[in-house]
């Protein structure tokens, strides 16, 4: 896996860190997976793992500080809460990493949320949670935890961030406004409550499939869906007031350069593309953005879809969310063009679609900014592996 990134001085111990057998052993436990990662090429790795030890499963999180763990270490243990089974902190010296174990986290102090008896969690959700289970977590940036009754159905999500939550609640509360729960072709999730000091947020759980998880005989019908409730949240007022930023012509640079130190191999098809997107077609007028559309923020209840994640809301062109679920299927090597057409004729039932070359280079820009650029920094495998291949098809996109 790590062979396909070229060496990073910076960052010498990443191969070691990402080697989940070398970490079971290392952290003494019976099996390692790891869960998520960040890494910030020349600069450094964050990662978070899920460890079996003595029939128990514990989450982990580490960071590198080369030069400085040894202090990060001393202010972490001043500050930690005591974990069952675990050190709540543990320091590497020869991996330069420190390790906090959850619900310790080195920015995320609403996690303690999520360690289970809390009564404030209980004032939250408004009902008493009898457990939570983390369903993500990206370690210093953002955990998302379903709170549990004693039957075991969901009550509700807890979000933890690190520096969206009062923009995520601004977000979802304007667009549930607008939208209601009635929409036949869109719902967004309430928000039950919040406790913004420390980055929490809870919301409603919303019926339906993951549109990631649907069988591939499922997957047209559910874009075309998709597609209109994107056409439908593009039409809400008023508008974020943030811009969307993610394609702009400094990111782009960015994510060229980053995929070039990552991979020199793909330098070539990283600039090539670069160039050819610098040629930047005509947008049309900014309407309101999810940000962040793709198959994981969509969930599939009977002929309409939910809307997840709002903390990217921008005010954009409506090809920036276009583009980037159609460079996810592009990613996923879904070749069937008629997914594609799905998607956007179920837009086309709301709202006028894009212009074809606005579309196309939308499209190809979030292949470079939104997926290659997360593929090196998530670390993810299949798509390390074709990356170049990837680069050529969104040139070939443009005209």
């Amino acid at each position: 896996m790590t062979a396909l990134l070229a060496p990073d001085p910076a960052v010498p111990m990443r191969d070691a860190l990402l080697d989940e057998r070398g970490m079971a052993s290392r952290l003494g436990a019976d099996a390692c997976e790891r869960i998520n990662a960040k890494y910030r090429v020349g600069d450094s790795l964050r990662v978070a793992y899920r460890l079996d030890v003595a029939g128990a499963s514990h989450t982990l999180a580490t960071r590198t500080f080369v030069g400085r763990s040894a202090s990060v270490y001393r202010r972490a243990v001043a500050n930690a809460a005591p974990v069952n089974g675990l050190p709540p902190v543990v320091h590497v010296p020869e991996l330069e990493s420190v390790f906090w174990t959850f619900p310790n986290d080195r920015r995320l102090a609403g996690l303690r949320l999520l360690a289970g008896g809390s009564d404030e969690l209980d004032r939250l959700v408004g009902r008493p949670v009898a457990g939570t289970v983390l369903q993500a977590y990206a370690p210093e940036r953002a955990a998302t935890a379903a709170c549990l009754d004693g039957g075991g159905e969901v009550l509700a999500y807890v979000k933890v961030h690190w520096d969206a939550a009062e923009r995520e609640l601004a977000n979802a509360e304007a667009a549930a406004r607008a939208v209601g729960p009635a929409d036949p072709h869109l719902r967004l999730p309430r928000v039950l409550g919040a406790l913004l000091p420390d980055g929490v947020l809870v919301l409603e759980p919303l019926a339906g499939e993951r549109l990631d998880g649907l069988a591939p005989g499922d997957l047209g019908p559910a874009l075309h869906a998709f597609g209109r409730a994107l056409a439908t949240l593009h039409d809400v007022r008023p508008l974020p007031p943030r811009r969307f930023d993610r394609l702009d012509a400094e990111r782009l640079a960015l994510a060229a350069d980053v995929i070039g130190r990552a991979r020199p191999d793909c330098q070539g098809a990283a600039g090539r593309l670069l160039a050819r997107l610098q040629e930047r077609p005509p947008e049309g007028e900014p309407v309101h953005l999810h940000g962040d559309a793709n198959l994981r923020n969509g969930l599939l209840d009977g002929r309409r879809v939910a809307l997840v994640d709002l903390e990217d809301a921008s005010a954009g062109p409506a090809a920036a969310d276009l583009g980037f679920v159609l460079a996810g299927l592009l990613a996923a090597r879904e070749e069937d063009a008629a997914l594609g057409a799905e998607l956007l004729g179920g837009y086309a039932r709301i709202a006028r679609v894009p212009d074809g070359e606005e579309l196309r280079w939308h499209t190809a820009a979030s292949v470079l900014a939104r997926i290659a650029v997360p593929a090196v920094g998530r670390i993810r495998p299949a798509l390390l592996a074709r990356l170049e291949s990837l680069l050529g098809a969104a040139e070939e996109l443009l005209p």
